[in-house]
């Protein structure tokens, strides 16, 4: 997608509310430094600091794993603090940690560095949350998110684009930390400029870390683990099959990745509607399960024979499935984490409530794709089984997991 086809539909999505169109152009900077770094660090790493692809991958592995803690943590301390306030320190201490990667030189300086960036990364998605909850209506959190969604979409595009031209040449990719550095200043100084609201008074008797230990709210992120699990198929498991099991022509495959951004960046804000309440979060995730079995079955058919043209009219059918899925899926987790939340709890619920898409980023490649290479037709199969159990169990677990918040009521004072 053209660079000015990216800019003019990031100009469609931007509200003409001036709150709103701070918080798309604070997720738009973070999004295309996301961009540049992501796309671009393995060859920074390699190429310029010296690092072999063991170490950068065991380094990237930790920082992933960092986040079951800083997006749990980060959470109850932007219900503390209050999100703006948490959001500037952390976009701060990125604008250093990044910076600092320009004079990384030994592994270990790399490991201790790529764990910090990572645990306090991980921990900007719970205090924007908060943020949207704390200065957005109920009713317009779930839509403004869409919003949000499809806008980093088209920064992580650019940051792409920025990362490449950085690659062209050995002394130009300092610039992959710098600019992702200066982006995240960016979007420290937008912050700024946002009302600052007073965090919500704490009901008597609530204790922190409820989240994590209400068992039938974690239910409902074990559940909405399974139906994320179009994120590992489309990136990973997909690919991975389509390469090793079928005769589909590789040049495909990155298309057809492209073809899912696009997608997401056209149809999440449509695919949200609805979604602003928990019943209909509930129904949504319910649907994007049977979307994300269809996809599933679809690649399965793959396993039955060698035809060329089979093979790749199933592939490009399953994108499209798993991509209605994953705007679906996307849009009811927002609305179920914004409606189980307590309102004076949102980074807390929020930030817990986003362990379903760190679970399936850290244990799906492996699981799943695992699963498929060994078991082939009948592991896909299998996927969409626990899709189709999941989509089940999601609505009864989140009325379960509603009725047992705590009113907002009566409030500890000092």
């Amino acid at each position: 997608m053209p660079l000015s086809r990216l800019i003019e539909l990031s100009t469609r999505l931007a509200p003409a509310d001036p709150l709103r169109r701070k918080l798309i152009a604070i997720r738009l900077a973070e999004s295309i430094g996301k961009g540049v770094f992501l796309s671009g660090s393995v060859v920074y790493f390699t190429l310029r600091v010296g690092l072999d692809a063991t170490q950068v991958g065991l380094g990237l592995s930790a920082a992933g794993l960092s986040a079951f803690i800083s997006s749990v943590v980060f959470g109850v301390i932007a219900d503390r603090v209050g999100p703006r306030r948490l959001l500037i320190m952390l976009f701060a201490a990125l604008t250093v940690g990044f910076g600092l990667y320009a004079v990384v030189g030994t592994a270990i300086q790399f490991f201790a560095l790529v764990v910090a960036v990572g645990f306090l990364e991980y921990g900007t998605g719970p205090a924007n949350g908060a943020l949207v909850g704390n200065l957005v209506p109920a009713e317009e959190r779930v839509k403004l998110k869409a919003m949000m969604r499809s806008v980093f979409n088209i920064g992580f595009s650019i940051g792409i684009g920025v990362a490449a031209v950085a690659a062209l040449s050995q002394r130009l990719l300092v610039l992959i930390p710098l600019t992702t550095a200066a982006l995240m200043a960016c979007a420290a100084l937008l912050v700024t400029r946002l009302p600052d609201v007073p965090s919500r008074p704490v009901p008597v008797g609530f204790k922190r870390f409820a989240a994590v230990r209400d068992p039938r709210f974690l239910a409902v992120i074990g559940i909405s683990s399974v139906l994320a699990s179009h994120v590992t198929v489309i990136l990973v498991t997909m690919p991975l099959w389509a390469l090793n099991h079928t005769s589909l022509p590789h040049f495909l495959i990155p298309l057809l990745l492209i073809f899912n951004t696009a997608f997401v960046i056209l149809f999440q804000v449509r695919a949200s509607r609805g979604a602003d309440t928990v019943e209909g979060a509930g129904r949504l995730a319910r649907r994007s399960g049977y979307w994300l079995a269809g996809g599933c079955a679809v690649i399965a058919v793959t396993a039955l024979g060698d035809n060329d043209m089979l093979a790749s009219v199933a592939i490009v059918a399953a994108v499209l499935i798993l991509s209605t899925a994953e705007v679906m899926q996307a849009a009811s987790g927002w609305g179920l984490a914004f409606g189980l939340a307590p309102e004076h709890a949102q980074g807390e619920y929020l930030g817990a409530f986003d362990l379903h898409v760190i679970t399936q980023n850290v244990v799906g490649p492996a699981l799943l794709s695992g699963l498929v290479i060994t078991f082939g037709f009948w592991g896909w199969l299998g996927i969409a089984a626990a899709a189709l159990v999941a989509s089940a169990l999601i609505i009864p677990a989140a009325h379960r997991s509603r009725v047992t918040l705590a009113p907002e009521p009566a409030t500890a004072t000092g």
